[in-house]
């Protein structure tokens, strides 16, 4: 048993001990730089789609609240005297254009209530009619036609 000890105590002494060094490091990417600019890019990322929510959130109860001032009975009779009155003065440039017995005329202009401008021209040897709509943003819609289809 005394061989069996003096071996054991020969072993010991005579192993080397394994051990590392002890070394700190922080955990967040912003600390210690590991990961750092995707750490960063999901944080961004987190905040931007929190505002788009917010964002379309706002513009969704604009929405609906536009919806329900439009749903109203006097939007509804109101755009519908304001159709009336554009199909009433399409019906008098039409008269104006393509009349007969003396009533046609060569040019005009008509004005809008908001701004938009009507003007008709009837150019001579062309045989069209050319009808330019100015809205009021100053967008223009040009409308050529035969003048002998419609008379």
């Amino acid at each position: 048993m005394k061989k069996l000890l003096t071996v054991l105590s020969v072993v010991s002494i005579c192993s080397s001990a394994v051990a590392s060094e002890l070394t700190f490091s922080f955990k967040s990417p912003s600390f210690n730089g590991n990961g750092q600019s995707s750490h960063y890019l999901t944080i961004e990322n987190i905040e931007k789609t929190r505002k788009d929510a917010i964002i379309a959130k706002n513009k969704a109860d604009a929405k609906a609240l536009k919806d329900e001032i439009n749903g109203t009975a006097v939007a509804k009779f109101k755009a519908n005297l304001e159709a009336r009155f554009y199909t009433a003065l399409a019906k008098q440039i039409t008269d104006n254009v393509f009349g007969a017995d003396g009533l046609q005329q060569d040019s005009g202009t008509f004005t809008g209530t908001n701004g938009e401008t009507v003007a008709w021209v009837t150019p001579a040897g062309t045989g069209n009619v050319v009808v330019t709509v100015t809205e009021s943003d100053g967008t223009e819609t040009v409308f050529t036609m035969p003048k002998e289809d419609n008379s």
